[in-house]
């Protein structure tokens, strides 16, 4: 008989980069289901986990879980901007629609991370001034390095749903100043979403029930069984002799989407 394992783990919590928004209350259904080889966040080394301790990050004061579909008659709201960055196997992307919905993907050697999230309206509007049509308009294409050996970056505004302006360059060459101040924004956006593990998950705010099903960060999949004051939560690995117990306000740390719900 294989020994079980028997975890601790709520006394342990990293800061979350939006503190100003409790995440809402929700059950499993508003839980997404993470892609294969998911990660929570871009893993921080030392002394960024310990500014983070210090300070909120202001690119998500404000901002709001994008719970359920944000899809509207089927459909994504009216695309706005789409920075992409691709380097080798590491690609990244920003895309930011109508309503203050920000998408993230990255793909890379650390696995795969796929994150939403709502801001302000105020901080959609400042986005919009920074980095418009007409501005990216006056910067010449032949101005810019062009993509190579297997380096692209692709700065994309939208003026209606289907049409655009676009610019395609270098991701490693330095940019032009007018560039520059547009892509600053957008790669201090991408960066928090990506080492945020609260607002942009939507584990957060999740109440557990018997039955339910998580994806662990350590990809293992683990089935609720029991919640103790509704505070503790006791989940087992289906695959390994392992049983966690767990905060319910720390729960986003440790697992980021969910494998299936309770059966009714």
């Amino acid at each position: 008989m294989r020994a079980s394992a028997v975890l601790i783990l709520f006394a342990f919590a990293i800061p979350a980069a939006a503190q100003e928004q409790t995440p809402p209350p929700h059950d499993i259904t508003q839980v997404d289901t993470p892609p294969p080889g998911g990660a929570i966040a871009v893993p921080l080394p030392e002394h960024e986990r310990k500014k983070l301790e210090r300070y909120d990050i202001p690119e998500l004061s404000g901002a709001r879980q994008a719970l359920g579909s944000q899809l509207i008659d089927g459909k994504l709201p009216r695309p706005l901007i789409d920075y992409v960055v691709r380097e080798g196997e590491v690609e990244q992307r920003l895309s930011i629609f109508d309503g203050g919905l920000v998408a993230v993907g990255m793909r890379g050697a650390g696995g795969v991370i796929r994150k939403k999230v709502i801001i302000p309206e105020d901080a959609l509007q400042n986005y919009l001034k920074k980095i418009s049509p007409s501005a990216l308009t006056d910067i010449r294409q032949l101005a810019l390095t062009p993509p190579a050996d297997g380096r692209e970056a692709l700065l994309r505004v939208y003026t209606t749903r289907t049409e655009y302006v676009e610019r395609r360059f270098d991701p490693s060459a330095a940019p032009p100043r007018k560039l520059n101040d547009a892509l600053a924004p957008l790669r201090d956006l991408l960066r928090t979403i990506s080492e945020d593990r609260e607002v942009t998950n939507t584990i957060a705010g999740y109440m557990p029930k018997p039955g339910d099903q998580l994806v662990g960060d350590d990809q293992r999949v683990y089935l609720v069984k029991r919640v103790i004051d509704q505070h503790i939560v006791e989940l087992s690995c289906t695959t390994q002799p392992v049983t966690i117990y767990v905060e319910v306000k720390t729960l986003y740390n440790y697992f980021i989407g969910r494998a299936g719900a309770a059966q009714p």
